[in-house]
């Protein structure tokens, strides 16, 4: 039981400041700003009850409080021995579940005038399509690249990078 809580403390979205907003005015901007927060929420109970499920949660939370684990990207991703930890974002992978890997900076723009840049690292898995899950503003990239690299380093299958071939060898991954 306390290996959950170390877990779901370390993956789950704080719903303090989100319902907290919510109350008092009752406004679309707090319920919309609640309804993105139950997702991420609903993911991690998921993900502990996939561990739980397969007889790895005790072994997870160790490695999760080892000092041996790196934190990457302001220690949004937490890379163990076995695990790769996705703060905030509820998402527990093995490194052999994980088919892609690759970094991406996106700009955002208003009247065609960048405004900000946000750095992102991106993982696929079979049941997964690729999605951020650690952003962070910019200047970024070498934490993400060497995220990137550990990563590689336990999964030597892992596609690393954006490329035409990756997107249809992702393809060709995930549909078998």
């Amino acid at each position: 039981m306390e290996s959950k809580k170390k877990i779901m403390h370390y993956i789950q979205p704080n719903l303090v400041l989100p319902i907290i907003l919510l109350i008092p005015p009752l406004t679309l901007f707090g319920l919309i700003l609640l309804l993105c927060t139950i997702p991420p929420y609903i993911r991690a109970k998921k993900n502990v009850s996939k561990l739980e499920e397969s007889g790895e949660l005790d072994q997870a939370a160790a490695e999760l409080m080892s000092p041996n684990a790196k934190r990457w990207v302001n220690g949004n991703v937490i890379l163990t021995e076995n695990y790769a930890f996705c703060k905030h974002t509820g998402l527990v992978f093995t490194y052999d579940e994980i088919l892609w890997a690759y970094k991406h900076r996106f700009t955002r723009r208003f009247l065609f005038i960048p405004i900000s840049v946000t750095d992102s690292l991106y993982l696929a898995t079979k049941g997964m399509k690729p999605g951020a899950v650690a952003s962070m503003g910019k200047d970024k990239m070498d934490e993400i690249k060497n995220a990137i690299v550990e990563i590689y380093n336990h999964n030597r299958n892992c596609l690393i990078g954006y490329t035409k071939e990756n997107v249809a060898g992702y393809k060709q991954l995930s549909s078998k």
